[in-house]
Order: structure tokens, then C-alpha cells, then sequence
């Protein structure tokens, strides 16, 4: 139920009951064989008790909207004056309507301050009896009359806690629906991140080395016809290449890990692309291949896959050497070259997708390179790693 509905209807309610206990307390004195009907006394109880009534039921809803901190603190000392004189006027006879004050303390005042008024409450019924009666019977009114004060303050705290539970689980429950959210926002950008790796690490470089080929043809075109045609040639073999990988790709993310080839199988087709471009590459396999979760398979095929294109376009190497081990818990691969090395790893936009890759799987990509002393790439993943 909607809080917003809800609030109004147990306000509703408890004017309701209010109003009923305060009806049963006036019929019982009217019903008391101590009732003497006397025009005055009547008239200023029934005024009495429609002041009561109205404060109690009507005017509560306006004391909400006053912000000073004595507005509930005067309404109940006003409250208490008039059930003290109704009370006074009828004998004791309509202690039932001094009930609702408790139940309202309870809600509206903190401790002690709602005890004191159950005290007060409690002391203006005994009140009228001890003047009527003396203390000889005391306890035979007075302890029965605690008892319902007693049980009323218990009962509403258990409804007033109640309705905080509602209303902090309500909270609690528009905290998740926001948390969740939010949650799809970073599914939603944590995938575009990764489809942006997928176009970069794989599509990417074959529309690079096409454009380069098509632009070395438009140069050669006129001076060196056969220059020209062997170019477009090759433009052509890499949009075949780049065909397949696209199609590789799919088939990566939408495979059943279980009837995929081995990711040692795969790597070595990966080498045998390198070997068909002049560079000797060697791949070596340690320990006991373990089962690899989709995620991790993958991202060891792309960061290999990487890695190669990488050291076919840039690093003038003659010789890589891969080294794929699988270790207790985790995978480890390693890919180095003999080529011209760098100053420093780069932070391009490759070597950030692997590393991204990797990171989101828990695992460590370490880079090593220096002028002529080639490059070396190290990947570790934990074998059941799930992307988060």
C-alpha cells in the first residue's frame, strides 16, 4: 500500500476510535446509577466534551503543520485540563476517555514525556475517587485503572513501531530500486566500454592496414601499376581477414564453452597467422589445462590476438615467443618478442583495452619494453574469474 494512502486512513481511524471511546465514556455516566441529571451539569459536559473531541480528532491534523516545538506539549496540557474537569464534574464515572490521551502521547511525545502524561492521565481518574472515597479502597480502583493505562501505551508503541518498520522498509525498498539503477547504468556503460574493445582489438586494425593499402594503390596507381594491384590485393586479404575475425568474434561470444576448440588450439592458429607473416613464433604450453570460465577464455584469445597484431605491425621482430601455464588457481600467459622495443609501454587505446580486459576479470597485466630490448606482456587471471 502506498504510504501516501496509507497515513491518511490510519489517521482516519484513530478519529474514529477516538470518537467512539469518547461516546462509551459519556454513555457509561450517563448509565452510572450515580448520574443526577442536572440541566448545568449537563450542558457544560457535553461542551466540555465537544471541545474534547474536536481538539482531539479535527485539530490534530492542524497541529502537524505548526513547526514550534511547544505545540504537542500545550495540546496535551489543554487536553489534560479538560478531561480533569469532566472527570471532576462526573464522579470519575468517564475515565474511558482519558485512554486516548495515552495512546496519543505514546505517538506524538519521546520518553519520558510520554510517560509523564500516562502518569498524569492516570492520576486525574484516581483523583475524583480518593476525594469521593477516601483511601480505603484505592488499589481496588486504582490498580485496575494502571493496568488499562499500562495497556494501551504497550499496544500503540507496538503499532507505532510497526508503522516505522513499514516506513523503513518503504525507504529501504526506494534505496534498492535507485541502487538498481544505477546498476544497469554501469551494465549499460561497462558494455559499451567493451563492444568499443571488441570494434578497437579486432575490426579496428584491419580497417587501419586496409586504408593503408588502398592508399598506397591510389599511389602507385599511374607510376607502378603492378605495385598498385599487388596493394589492392592485399586490401583485399585483410577485409577477408577482417570477415572472419568478425565472424570468429561472434562465435567467441556466443559459444558453448564445452564444445569450443582448446584455447592452446586456438593460440597456435593465432601463431601460425604470425608465422605466415615472416616471424618465427613458438608457443609453450605448462601444466594440466584446467577448465576456464567463458570470460577468461576469451579474454586470454583477444590479449593474444593483440599482442601478435601488435608485434606484426610495430616492433620489426623476427622472433615472439607465447607461454601459456596453467597454474593452481590461476592462468598465466606471457608474450615477448625480439624487436626494437620502446622508451616506455604506451597507453594507447590497445594496451588500455587489454588491461581493461583483464582488470575486470580480477586479474594483473604487467608490461616490459625497452629501445632494442623487444617487448614482454604478462597477463594473470584467476581460471573461474566472472566479469563484474
Amino acid at each position: 500500500m502506498n504510504n501516501k494512502t496509507a497515513e491518511p486512513r490510519t489517521q482516519q481511524f484513530g478519529n474514529a476510535a477516538f470518537t467512539v471511546v469518547v461516546l462509551a465514556g459519556y454513555t457509561i455516566w450517563i448509565t452510572s446509577a450515580s448520574f443526577y441529571f442536572n440541566i448545568t451539569n449537563v450542558v457544560l459536559m457535553s461542551v466540555l466534551g465537544l471541545v474534547y473531541l474536536a481538539l482531539g480528532t479535527w485539530g490534530e491534523r492542524y497541529l502537524d503543520r505548526i513547526p514550534s516545538p511547544w505545540t504537542w506539549p500545550a495540546y496535551f496540557i489543554v487536553q489534560m485540563v479538560l478531561v480533569g474537569v469532566i472527570n471532576f464534574l462526573s464522579g470519575g464515572t468517564v475515565w474511558l476517555i482519558l485512554l486516548p490521551l495515552v495512546s496519543q502521547a505514546v505517538e506524538r511525545l519521546r520518553s519520558p514525556w510520554s510517560f509523564i502524561v500516562a502518569i498524569v492521565v492516570w492520576g486525574i481518574q484516581v483523583t475524583p475517587n480518593v476525594i469521593q472515597n477516601g483511601w480505603q479502597n484505592f488499589s481496588a480502583f486504582a490498580m485496575p485503572l494502571l493496568a488499562a493505562v499500562v495497556f494501551v501505551a504497550v499496544f500503540t508503541q507496538i503499532t507505532v513501531n510497526e508503522q516505522q518498520a513499514r516506513k523503513n522498509l518503504a525507504q529501504a525498498n526506494q534505496k534498492l530500486r535507485e541502487y538498481a539503477a544505477q546498476a544497469e547504468e554501469m551494465a549499460t556503460i561497462q558494455e559499451r566500454n567493451r563492444l568499443a574493445r571488441e570494434i578497437h582489438d579486432g575490426l579496428g586494425h584491419y580497417l587501419t592496414a586496409i586504408n593503408i593499402q588502398i592508399k598506397a594503390a591510389q599511389a602507385f596507381i599511374e607510376q607502378n601499376p603492378p605495385q598498385a594491384k599487388e596493394a589492392l590485393e592485399n586490401a583485399q586479404t585483410l577485409a577477408q581477414e577482417a570477415l572472419a575475425d568478425v565472424r570468429r568474434s561472434i562465435s567467441e561470444l556466443r559459444a558453448d564453452p564445452s564444445s569450443s576448440s582448446p584455447l592452446a588450439e586456438r593460440l597456435k592458429n593465432l601463431l601460425e597467422e604470425t608465422q605466415a607473416a615472416g616471424i618465427q613464433a613458438q608457443l609453450a604450453v605448462e601444466g594440466a589445462p584446467g577448465a576456464l570460465s567463458p570470460q577468461v577464455d576469451f579474454t586470454l584469445y583477444r590479449v593474444t590476438q593483440e599482442g601478435l597484431t601488435n608485434v606484426r605491425k610495430h616492433s620489426n621482430a623476427t622472433q615472439v615467443e607465447l607461454r601459456l601455464a596453467y597454474l593452481e588457481r590461476t592462468v598465466f600467459l606471457a608474450l615477448c618478442d625480439n624487436g626494437i622495443g620502446a622508451q616506455q609501454a604506451s597507453g594507447g587505446f590497445g594496451l588500455t583495452g587489454l588491461q581493461e580486459r583483464v582488470q575486470l576479470l580480477g586479474g594483473t597485466f604487467k608490461v616490459e619494453t625497452a629501445p632494442g630490448q623487444g617487448f614482454r606482456m604478462e597477463i594473470e587471471i584467476p581460471k573461474q574469474a566472472v566479469q563484474s
